[in-house]
């Protein structure tokens, strides 16, 4: 007899939509851009940008290229708008490539439509900014399958247009994380199905990664799915995402240990295509969705370009 799940919570990047694939062409080509503009050498450009994401935590903080040395010393002198006038170029340029690459898997629509008409309650949590992951979502046309989303908070000076640098966040579903709470902390999870009204043997988890979101879903005795076709990016992306990522030796230690830990972790089931879950599972609406509502998570804030 298949288990019943009352609460899907699915991770986002990597297991909605190929991050990697979009945001490491979509950076570059505003590298590259920024190179042409400044005229300056790429690798203490690329040097520079990963000081800033180290410096914040996440190796996609919004307007970054405005924090860096190098920007400071070509434009000293030059207000905030001027600076963010003359590298417009390049921010366009990761706004082009980022239109072309940000995609859906295939069957992640479909699937999450199914689930939705079953009114199975499905929830996102993503250790993504906030507002970040919000665009992601709205683009992609996710949002409406959505109950609630659970993401960091975000960090740094926003938006450079005064008028878009407060952002406005949906009055209902947004739930900000302390950017300490990192997975596979089984509390976060823990938190998440007690705010929801279910019990965890009815809670099901989706991600892509075996050490932190398969792990967190067992540590929570949570029901898990692996998408295993989020690994499908390219090496080479790969070693350019790590180029300018924000880990430090530490974060790679803790890599390291969490691959220890939970080698050989399996999940309830792997997917090869995020529809096949419905397949895997009785799904039943839960208690919450009445007590809840049936309203999904706002596009008040889709205007908010990370």
């Amino acid at each position: 007899m298949k288990p019943t799940i009352r609460l899907v919570v699915t991770d986002l990047d990597n297991t909605l939509y190929d991050w990697v694939s979009f945001f490491v062409p979509s950076f570059y080509a505003m590298v590259d851009e920024a190179v042409e503009l400044l005229q300056v050498d790429r690798e203490r450009l690329l040097d520079d940008l990963q000081e800033v994401h180290v410096r914040y935590g996440t190796s996609e903080q919004p307007f970054a290229l405005l924090e860096t040395k190098v920007v400071e010393d070509r434009l000293s002198g030059k207000s905030t708008q001027e600076r963010v006038a003359f590298l417009d170029p390049a921010f366009h340029a990761f706004n082009r490539v980022r239109k072309e690459t940000l995609k859906a898997y295939p069957g992640v629509i479909e699937g999450l439509r199914t689930l939705a008409g079953l009114r199975c309650e499905i929830v996102a949590h993503t250790e993504a900014p906030v507002v970040n992951a919000l665009f992601r979502l709205n683009s992609l046309s996710i949002s409406p399958f959505l109950k609630a989303l659970y993401a960091t908070a975000t960090h740094g000076p926003g938006h450079p247009d005064p008028a878009r640098a407060k952002v406005r966040l949906p009055n209902h579903g947004i739930h900000v994380l302390n950017s300490e709470q990192l997975k596979p902390a089984p509390d976060i999870l823990r938190t998440i199905i007690d705010e929801r009204g279910v019990l965890p043997s009815e809670t099901l988890y989706i991600g892509d990664s075996l050490t932190r979101d398969i792990a967190m879903a067992r540590g929570a005795g949570a029901r898990s799915a692996w998408a295993k076709y989020g690994r499908s990016f390219t090496a080479e992306d790969w070693q350019r995402l790590v180029r300018v990522t924000h880990w430090t030796e530490a974060d790679v230690a803790r890599e390291s240990e969490l691959r220890q830990q939970f080698a050989g972790i399996t999940a309830d089931v792997d997917l090869s295509n995020f529809a096949d879950i419905s397949n895997q599972f009785n799904f039943e609406p839960s208690d919450s969705d009445v007590r809840l509502g049936s309203s999904a998570i706002g596009t008040e804030a889709a205007a908010n370009r990370s």
